[in-house]
């Protein structure tokens, strides 16, 4: 299938060529959150095909938006990462989540969520002059799953 482009000399439009489509922007998410798995990303992303996944990552491994490591023995698994270009959209994702928040309204059954997508809304939800003096640590326990964030000088590190 040939890609999707925008034929546009503009770089808002070049990179939606990149990170526009369906799905691409959700996996930037779960990356954000640490290194995963394809099995974590199916999980990770309800709904996706594993052929939209698979394209998806394909495409941004070639654009060096993410990279495949081995992790050593006992693990011995293939995981996805974001490189230092990929964590370049981690203030995209961050801004979308902070703009999204109020257009979630009341919880639905219906809908899918997983306790480590609270990550993404911390930040979204971090007041950085607020937390100038701030020097702590914090675990949280969501469902059986915990998270650390840490606070440092104005900074999140979640």
């Amino acid at each position: 299938m040939p890609r999707r482009s925008y034929n546009q000399y503009c770089s808002v439009a070049r990179s939606l060529d990149l990170v526009g489509d369906r799905w691409t922007l959700l996996l930037i998410r779960e990356l954000m959150i640490g290194p995963r798995r394809y099995t974590d990303l199916i999980d990770g992303l309800p709904g996706i095909g594993t052929n939209h996944l698979a394209d998806r990552l394909k495409r941004l491994l070639a654009e060096d938006v993410i990279q495949r490591r081995e992790l050593p023995p006992p693990a011995a698994s293939t995981v996805y990462e974001l490189t230092r270009r990929g964590r370049g959209l981690e203030p995209v994702i961050v801004s979308l989540a902070k703009w999204g928040v109020d257009l979630l309204g009341a919880t639905d059954p219906e809908l899918s969520w997983r306790p480590d997508w609270t990550v993404i809304a911390l930040r979204g939800r971090f007041d950085e002059a607020a937390a100038q003096e701030v020097d702590e640590a914090y675990q949280f326990v969501i469902e059986g799953q915990a998270f650390w964030a840490r606070v440092h000088g104005g900074e999140l590190e979640a």
